[in-house]
């Protein structure tokens, strides 16, 4: 259960592009490119994003990034 979770937490880190234009979220250029670097960097945090995207976030991997968050799948 908690690998599922897990996966569908970097999934929401990872693919938040994607997923802002699903639910019609207006991302600027600039927040994009803010968000990118963290996300490649492995420092994005739930926190970093709209709260929509948040709302279907498992709450076990709110306080942590995308790097802590894989190790914690491995």
């Amino acid at each position: 259960m908690a690998s599922q979770q897990a996966k569908k937490a970097i999934k929401i880190l990872t693919q938040y592009e994607r997923l802002a234009n699903k639910y019609r979220l207006r991302l600027s250029d600039e927040k994009i490119q803010e968000l990118n670097l963290l996300r490649d960097n492995g420092l994005i945090k739930i926190s970093n994003l709209p709260a929509k995207l948040g709302r279907e976030f498992p709450g076990e991997f709110r306080d942590m990034n995308l790097n802590e968050i894989r190790a914690y799948e491995e």
